[in-house]
């Protein structure tokens, strides 16, 4: 019986010298998933939204402000609701041809986003123009696709989208030179 007690006690202490040796020499690292992260080209979503209802529709509201103004003889407002269309115009040509942020225009879709993040098994989604850093190990896996279904494009809008996968963005100097 006494030997029993022996060999616990030592196997005792073994464990105890175990974790103690792995929690000096640090071989008690939790393991850590590779941050998995949904990247999307901006100017498909760009080019997806613009002849998107939502984007229609706001187009649209605009133009009655635009005819209420000038009905009413407001010279005023319809300067600044022009100038909201040239600067929409320009956005939208950053967007479109260049790296500029889309996040205004992911506005009717983010609702979905999480679906399209579940399904695609990724912790976040973000513009793959817009990565400065990623540490190693991390995966990257194109969105680009989901996320433009999303608008319920035509088919002529899907096939500007793969012809845009195809070349590369405009520097902002050169869009902010294209007149309309």
């Amino acid at each position: 019986m006494k030997w029993i007690t022996g060999l616990t006690m030592a196997a005792g202490v073994v464990l105890v010298m175990g974790l103690v040796s792995q929690a000096v020499h640090g071989q008690d690292k939790k393991v850590v998933k590779p941050l998995r992260v949904g990247i999307y080209d901006s100017r498909c979503i760009a080019v997806a939204c613009a002849p998107s209802e939502w984007w229609n529709t706001q187009v649209r509201e605009k133009m009655k402000e635009i005819q209420a103004a000038k009905a009413a003889g407001d010279e005023q407002k319809v300067r600044e609701l022009e100038q909201w269309g040239n600067q929409h115009q320009q956005k939208a040509h950053l967007m479109g041809f260049g790296t500029a942020p889309v996040k205004e225009w992911l506005v009717p879709v983010e609702k979905e986003l999480a679906a399209v993040a579940q399904q695609a098994g990724v912790d976040i989604i973000v513009s793959k123009w817009q990565i400065d850093y990623q540490v190693d190990g991390a995966q990257f896996v194109d969105v680009t696709d989901a996320i433009v279904a999303l608008y319920k494009p035509s088919e002529k809008t899907l096939k500007t989208v793969e012809a845009i996968k195809k070349t590369e963005p405009i520097s902002e100097d050169e869009i902010l030179k294209i007149k309309d």
